[in-house]
């Protein structure tokens, strides 16, 4: 080799070595913020005028907001673990009732995105509620497992401040859920606030870009929030959902009605719930109402806490001069009824409850005036492929949604003509095998179709099976089951085949020991 030739190989390699360390340095670092039962109305810049939230409505108006984003698996478990594998709940198994009460593979979760993330050399954390369990070769039936440390990933992270099960909302011995308070935090989510801040210290002394996720439990049961935030909503009357009448409740299907989280039970009053049995008063609610305002308060109150969280994170990152460079998402593991069609809890696929929140802020894009909303149909399982692809990341085959990132910088009105989700919490009800008489059985374990004019639900189980069809471009509440109207007969037709083919792509190949 001659003297020119080697210095052209030196320069070249020097070039591609700056080219590389560019690349690097100019990767986002990720924040992935979950909130947990939070309604996607929950907001002020949602259009609600008695829920305090400054914050996320700042990150709302310097991002992005989705109008049309879903949940793929309405409730705690199933929703995390969707998100965290990129898969719809008959994919993954992780869920509370049968027949998906699976726990994760440690094989499995190596696909997950923050895995991926830390394969390709991002710092990674995870603070707060994990809510599944991981572990082991071979899927077993979950047993309360992601109550238990021993069932959560640790060692998948760089930092981990996770925690099993629901955990407290206040200190016991000077630690939350077994961490050392050592900030003096009186409120779980402020606490999850100072591990924020923590993190993010360890993160920039690793010369990495860094992906945190954090789960918070706010504003999941008990409603029980930091003084300072519950005493902003004493001097206030907080009106019940629109849509808090027995006329709603009657427009359910006969299964919902009997056998799901209705108000009149949440709200104390000793009739089982269970069953034909449960007396229903059109005029309780009227009785209830002051714990109803002391519900909501709370509700709200839990939620204002996240927010001054996400304040004090945006605040640490500005410090720490890395909020340049920093792309926050922000979301909710599921709905919550709060009341709406006389309903308490979430897993049923109404919009209270299946519609989710979605903020994406990159400050990376020209900031324009006003909150910017997309209107294209969004999915849970999307989330999983955007984080890959804000990071450079293929997306593993696996993984049946897309990127969204189209939508945030409006290079596309929409990626999917529909999305989809499924419904497999029972209340721990008999299955079909355990009955006397299967052909009368009846169960709120539901699929649902969106396009972006109509949703479909079928409750697959019952006998006979039970369908809905609401037009919720029009019928926002979802009141008008169009299901046996001639001139739907045709739009009906098309949803039960792409339920269909759902089924058979990603349900009916699927099965568990």
């Amino acid at each position: 080799m001659n003297l020119k030739t080697g210095l052209l190989l030196v320069a070249f390699f020097y070039l591609a070595g700056c080219q590389e360390e560019a690349a690097e340095t100019q990767r986002p670092n990720i924040i992935y913020l979950m909130a947990d039962d939070q309604r996607a109305d929950a907001f002020g810049f949602a259009g609600n005028d008695h829920i305090i939230t400054p914050n996320l409505d700042k990150l709302a108006s310097d991002g992005v907001t989705f109008k049309n984003a879903y949940h793929v698996a309405p409730i705690c478990q199933p929703s995390r673990a969707s998100v965290m594998t990129g898969q719809y709940l008959s994919g993954h198994g992780a869920g509370f009732d049968r027949p998906t009460n699976y726990i994760l593979t440690s094989h499995e979760f190596e696909h997950t995105y923050p895995v991926q993330l830390r394969e390709h050399g991002y710092f990674t954390g995870f603070i707060g509620k994990f809510g599944f369990a991981v572990g082991g070769t071979k899927k077993v039936k979950n047993d309360g497992f992601e109550n238990k440390q021993e069932y959560m990933p640790t060692n998948y992270f760089d930092v981990w401040n996770g925690f099993p099960g629901q955990g407290g909302y206040f200190p016991q011995q000077n630690k939350f859920n077994g961490y050392e308070n050592r900030s003096g935090a009186t409120h779980l989510t402020e606490f999850m606030a100072d591990q924020a801040t923590e993190f993010l210290q360890k993160a920039l002394s690793s010369d990495k870009p860094f992906a945190l996720s954090i789960s918070f439990k706010a504003p999941h049961a008990p409603f029980t929030p930091a003084k300072e935030f519950r005493a902003m909503y004493d001097s206030v009357s907080i009106p019940r959902m629109v849509n808090d009448e027995y006329q709603f409740h009657q427009k359910l299907p006969q299964v919902v009605q009997q056998k799901s989280r209705n108000a009149q039970w949440y709200f104390g009053r000793s009739e089982d719930y269970y069953g034909n049995e449960v007396g229903y008063r059109r005029d309780w609610h009227i009785e209830v109402d002051s714990i109803y305002q002391e519900f909501i308060k709370n509700y709200y109150a839990l939620i204002t806490g996240v927010d001054h969280a996400v304040g004090q994170i945006r605040e640490e990152l500005e410090q720490l001069g890395v909020d340049e460079n920093t792309v926050i998402i922000y979301t909710s593991d599921n709905g919550f009824f709060a009341g709406s069609r006389q309903l308490m809890g979430k897993a049923l696929l109404y919009e209270e409850s299946v519609k989710a929140p979605m903020i994406v802020y990159d400050p990376r894009q020209e900031s324009r005036a006003g909150i910017q909303t997309r209107k294209g149909l969004i999915s849970h399982v999307d989330i999983a492929p955007t984080i890959l692809d804000l990071a450079g990341v293929n997306t593993p085959e696996s993984y049946p949604g897309k990127s969204f990132l189209p939508l945030v910088y409006n290079e596309k009105e929409q990626i999917h003509e529909a999305v989809y989700g499924e419904n497999n919490f029972d209340n721990f009800y008999p299955i079909k095998s355990e009955v006397q008489n299967p052909e009368q059985y009846q169960s709120i374990r539901s699929r649902f179709v969106r396009t972006p004019e109509f949703k479909y639900i079928r409750y697959h189980e019952n006998q006979p099976v039970t369908e809905e069809l609401f037009k919720v471009s029009e019928d926002t509440l979802e009141t008008d089951n169009l299901i046996v109207e001639q001139e739907y007969s045709e739009i009906a037709e098309k949803l039960r085949s792409k339920m269909d083919a759902f089924e058979d792509q990603y349900i009916n190949q699927r099965s568990f020991p």
